[in-house]
């Protein structure tokens, strides 16, 4: 999650936190984590962690993100997890270097397996990047997704909504947090 102290600066990462602060998404997220991790359901994280001169691929993205100069530089505070939201010792905490979705080189379809899970619940940043990639990949491997709507967000918002309502209902089930803290109580 990009930290809010980037709010009101420019750029990408200025944009994704003032869209995750105005969606309240981190608060959302932290109370979701605790209700998984108190039934025992095993939490991933999937980060972005840059490497200085490391060749992108030749995509706009790559350009505009990089403006700015190296940003999600590993072992730096832009790439460590926000606060609000920060791992526990039980959780997997996975990086990525070269990859628009978690799942590319990441290692996590081999530790589900060893897990034996079947769905996937995601949530995070950017709804149409890297919640579509993720959900697109696991769904290619069989996995049954959901996408947690409120625990998302994205620039511009109409592009989050369109995904929410156009492109992910046909990949996975759209829900909310509240909905998911309901399910876990049961």
């Amino acid at each position: 999650m990009v930290h809010e102290s980037k709010i009101g600066e420019k750029g990408l990462g200025a944009g994704l936190a003032e869209a995750v602060h105005r969606r309240g998404v981190l608060p959302r997220v932290a109370k979701l984590l605790a209700a998984a991790r108190a039934r025992g359901v095993p939490i991933f994280y999937i980060n972005v962690e840059n490497k200085p001169g490391f060749p992108r691929p030749r995509a706009r993205i790559f350009d505009v993100a990089s403006r700015r100069g190296p940003v999600l530089v590993e072992g730096t505070w832009g790439a460590e997890t926000h606060a609000a939201v920060k791992p526990e010792p039980a959780d997997f905490v996975m990086r990525r270097t070269c990859s628009m979705d978690g799942s590319h080189g990441s290692g996590l379809y081999a530790i589900l397996a060893q897990l034996r899970r079947e769905q996937l619940l995601v949530m995070g940043i950017s709804t149409t990047l890297a919640v579509e990639g993720m959900v697109r990949a696991s769904l290619n491997r069989g996995y049954e997704m959901f996408v947690v709507e409120d625990c998302c967000a994205g620039l511009p918002q109409e592009w989050h909504d369109w995904s929410i309502q156009n492109t992910l209902p046909l990949l996975a089930t759209i829900t909310r947090a509240d909905d998911v803290e309901q399910v876990l109580a049961r």
